[in-house]
């Protein structure tokens, strides 16, 4: 037997380890944990959210370049507005929307964000307060008068709302056949700006029916037809909701594209926080039938409201 095999043999016998596990965390520690990274997560969402507003316009940047058209009469106004049915629905609203500007309503569901729609489309009237478009108090125009009004603006829907019975052609050229006297050279030449214009192929998508097309294609179809009488403002209900994170960016670019080529004053009602910081010039937020915030992305994401701070990191 060589010297290493007789060491080896009588060489005692290892001892066993004392390294002692690290007791399994209990329920209190998981619970303050928990609670820690709850802590951390809205610090963590409003960082993000800067890091995506780095390289977008400031407001200071868009007076700049929008010198005169920012300090213009705003193109909507809500001037202390109430409204309500069986309950409260708004209470003392105020906001205002200049010419070329993007600015979206967010709040918890039921707080009156679509209902502030219907009231710039003159389809309700506040119980008190005004409803301004270019400086004209809207709330008493005549039937005929609220729809001359709603022709300078275009509406789309959280379901896109497209008339399921007919092409992609026909429901563009729907409110052109409605308002305009343009003929069909004409009706077909604007389609197809327009469809262009949302990244839509015409010759490929205008003999289309909506349920050939996909969830993204319709908002952008719904898109083209509220932009189809070229209106001066836009309006627009959860135009993301329901879309995978691709369609969401391609809705939310071309918000911003009309903002920027073409200069149209939008209200956007949205969940979709990170849609929101990238695309509005100002945000307000609706909480107790009253405005609770009114201002910049930046401002919001820099809040130390303990509301905010919540509904950020609720986000």
């Amino acid at each position: 037997m060589s010297d290493d095999a007789r060491d080896d043999a009588g060489a005692p016998p290892t001892p066993p380890s004392t390294a002692v596990e690290p007791p399994a965390p209990s329920s209190s520690d998981r619970r303050q944990e928990g609670r820690r990274a709850t802590e951390r997560r809205p610090t963590t969402i409003r960082r993000a959210i800067r890091e995506e507003l780095a390289g977008e316009p400031t407001e200071d940047e868009y007076a700049e370049t929008h010198p005169q058209e920012h300090r213009a009469t705003p193109v909507i106004e809500l001037d202390h507005v109430y409204l309500g049915f069986d309950r409260p629905i708004l209470e003392d609203v105020s906001l205002d929307a200049r010419k070329g500007e993007t600015i979206c309503l967010v709040g918890e569901s039921g707080t009156g964000k679509s209902t502030t729609l219907k009231l710039i489309l003159r389809l309700l009237v506040p119980d008190r307060g005004r409803v301004c478009i270019h400086g004209e108090d809207i709330t008493d125009l005549t039937f005929e008068e609220a729809l001359e009004a709603r022709q300078h603006m275009g509406m789309v829907f959280q379901s896109a709302a497209l008339f399921d019975s007919m092409s992609v052609f026909e429901n563009v050229a729907y409110p052109l056949r409605e308002h305009t006297d343009m003929d069909d050279d004409e009706i077909e030449q604007r389609v197809r700006e327009k469809l262009a214009f949302v990244d839509l192929d015409p010759d490929q998508v205008m003999g289309q029916l909506p349920s050939q097309l996909s969830g993204g294609m319709r908002k952008r179809v719904g898109i083209a037809r509220g932009m189809a009488n070229n209106p001066e403002i836009m309006l627009y209900d959860e135009p993301t909701s329901g879309l995978d994170p691709l369609s969401t960016g391609t809705i939310t670019r071309l918000i911003m594209k009309l903002q920027r080529e073409l200069d149209v004053t939008s209200v956007v009602v949205s969940h979709d926080i990170r849609s929101v910081f990238r695309m509005a010039t100002r945000v307000a937020v609706l909480n107790e039938r009253r405005i609770a915030f009114f201002g910049t992305p930046e401002e919001m994401a820099a809040t130390d409201d303990k509301y905010l701070r919540d509904f950020l990191g609720g986000s």
